[in-house]
């Protein structure tokens, strides 16, 4: 019955996903799809997270300085990482986009509101796209928007375990010069397991930490310490 219910619920937040994108799409023919998903993202995360038998809650909001823009990194556990992260955008009044593979592009609907969104396109295959990639997110940032990397590159596969980082995060903020925000994410490898199909009731939580400078830094040395503070805070010395 829990992997049934587990099943319903993903179903739910397919629909549920799929209906906002309609919304975006059919708005935008007539004014801005852009402006509404900006306005309703944060409402309808969180909502979907509410929905499907889970609860949020966030500390370190007053970490973000909305009047600026930043990357921000952090541990990655689920597929609903995004999803908690973007909920997290009712209270800090903080908008969010982030990197996704080339081909969820191609869905219908989604792939539309994930362009509302100036959601950053990455085909993996050859150094050359990895740097169209790169150039993208400096340019989406200079526009004033806040991007989301997983330094990780993929998720973990026990939901726990940190794996080592990767600089393009931290190459992409060096050039942007926007400084970091780290975080970390709990609950997600619960709420929507990496081996499975299915969602399942968690207690998720998000926890932002103060910006790391990235100015008279390479990037190294910014990640070293972005790594070491989300470490800490997973207590995975």
């Amino acid at each position: 019955m829990k992997k049934i219910g587990g099943i319903l619920r993903f179903l739910f937040a397919v629909i549920y996903v799929l209906n906002y994108a309609l919304a975006s799409f059919t708005v935008n023919i007539f004014g801005s799809g852009e402006k509404y998903l900006k306005k309703r993202t944060g409402y309808g995360a969180r909502r979907l997270i509410e929905l499907t038998g889970s609860k949020i809650t966030f500390s370190g909001i007053e970490n973000i300085d909305t009047n600026k823009n930043y990357i921000f990194v952090g541990n990655h556990r689920s597929y609903t990482d995004i999803l908690a992260l973007f909920a997290s955008e009712e209270k800090s009044g903080c908008h969010f986009t982030f990197m996704a593979k080339k081909e969820l592009f191609k869905i219908p609907l989604l792939g539309s509101a994930m362009k509302f969104l100036h959601v950053i396109s990455v085909e993996r295959g050859s150094a050359s796209k990895a740097a169209k990639s790169l150039l993208e997110a400096i340019e989406i940032i200079k526009t004033g928007r806040n991007v989301i990397i997983f330094p990780e590159g993929t998720r973990s596969n026990d939901g726990h375990t940190l794996s080592p980082f990767k600089k393009g995060a931290f190459t992409i903020a060096k050039r942007a010069e926007v400084d970091v925000i780290p975080f970390i994410i709990e609950g997600t490898e619960k709420y929507m397991p990496k081996k499975g199909f299915g969602m399942y009731p968690a207690n998720i939580t998000v926890k932002f930490f103060p910006a790391i400078a990235t100015h008279n830094k390479t990037d190294i040395e910014v990640m070293n310490e972005a790594e070491k503070i989300i470490k800490d805070a997973l207590c995975q010395n």
